[in-house]
Order: C-alpha cells, then structure tokens, then sequence
C-alpha cells in the first residue's frame, strides 16, 4: 500500500469523519431522512457523490482538491472497508462519468489513482 497506512480512518467512524471534513453534508444527510440513518453506503451514495458532480461541475478546485484528499485517506485506510466503501459508494457510481473522471483524474493521489484504474481496467473503460 505504498507504506502510506492511514489508521485515522476506521469504518465504524466514517460517518462522523465525513463530516469533520465536509460539515455541511450532515445537513443534507439529515434532509434525506431515517432510511439512511447510519448507513455509510447510502451516505456516501446519497450525499457525497452528488457533493463531488457539483464540485466538478463548478470548477470548484480547492473542492475538488479536498474531495481527492478525502479519497486518498479513505483508500490508505488499515480498515478495509473503508477502502471497500471508497471504491463501491463514490468510485463505483461516478465511474460512467467520464467527463467527471477525467476531472477526477487531474487531482488524484496515488493509491485512489491505482484503484480507479484497477476498476476502469476491470470494467473495460478506457483509462485514458
């Protein structure tokens, strides 16, 4: 894993992580409503990933920046399933974006670059 182990992230708190760094998604989390209480799989889905369209979408770079910094921490993680979460609730959904990723692309670290091409290259998406 590049010897960059992140022990910060841990599954059982991404939630609260989450919105440490990004603290007004939790009102967006609050509007969805109970289904999503406590799930971090329809959290990331619900919420995050539509705050990451809109960033790229507004050329929002210290945005965007942020998002990828949060990507790297999450695919660091000694958790793996917060590494599991990262590539099936953000990756996985924004994947058919290609515009988004090609964004994406400009801004990401080293490992969440190695899953999303692992993931592009597994899917049969060309990863240019």
């Amino acid at each position: 894993m590049d010897g960059h182990i992140s022990i910060k992230m841990r599954y059982a708190e991404i939630i609260e992580t989450l919105f440490k760094k990004f603290p007004f998604l939790e009102q967006r989390y609050l509007e969805e409503g109970e289904y999503i209480l406590g799930l971090p799989h329809p959290i990331f889905s619900i919420v995050f990933v539509p705050y990451i369209r809109e960033t790229v979408n507004n050329n929002d770079v210290w945005a965007i920046e942020c998002v990828c910094e949060f990507f790297e921490e999450m695919a660091n993680s000694i958790d793996e399933m917060v590494r599991e979460l990262l590539m099936a609730s953000v990756l996985e959904n924004i994947l058919p974006e290609r515009t988004l990723i090609k964004t994406l692309k400009k801004h990401l670290k080293v490992m969440t670059m190695k899953l999303l091409l692992s993931m592009e290259k597994a899917c049969g998406w060309d990863p240019s």
